[in-house]
């Protein structure tokens, strides 16, 4: 490899590496957001929609910059930053659709209460776990 190339690249992986560190401190402040949200307060969670804006502004700018490693390697980058962007926009869409009483039945209602009540118990423990290891 040519020294201009290697320079090159070098700049280009330190680019992809401020990326990846702005996502995962974007991740980072959505997961400290959402773990406070409990039973009593879930349409709390709407206020993740800006981080979210910004997450996914911040995917895009990513996957410009992949390009630098081979496709596989692309692959192990984004998809875990898609299939994150993809659940929390799932979660937030539920929520909202449950704030504005959308016609879903009582027993649907209840169900998608219970699930999201889970996932915010499940992300909590999780946060905590991870600030144990």
């Amino acid at each position: 490899m040519a020294m201009q190339d290697s320079a090159q690249m070098l700049h280009a992986l330190s680019r992809l590496k401020r990326r990846v560190a702005e996502l995962h401190a974007l991740r980072t402040s959505i997961n400290a957001g959402l773990a406070g949200i409990r039973a009593e307060n879930l349409s709390q969670a709407l206020a993740q929609k800006k981080h979210l804006r910004q997450l996914k502004a911040c995917y895009e700018r990513l996957t410009k910059e992949v390009s630098c490693l081979p496709p596989l390697d692309q692959a192990t980058i984004l998809e875990p930053e898609f299939d994150y962007i993809t659940t929390i926009e799932n979660i937030l869409t539920t929520t909202q659709e449950l704030k504005r009483q959308a016609d879903i039945g009582e027993e649907s209602r209840e169900a998608l209460r219970e699930g999201l009540v889970k996932f915010y118990d499940s992300l909590r423990a999780e946060l905590a776990s991870a600030q144990q290891r």
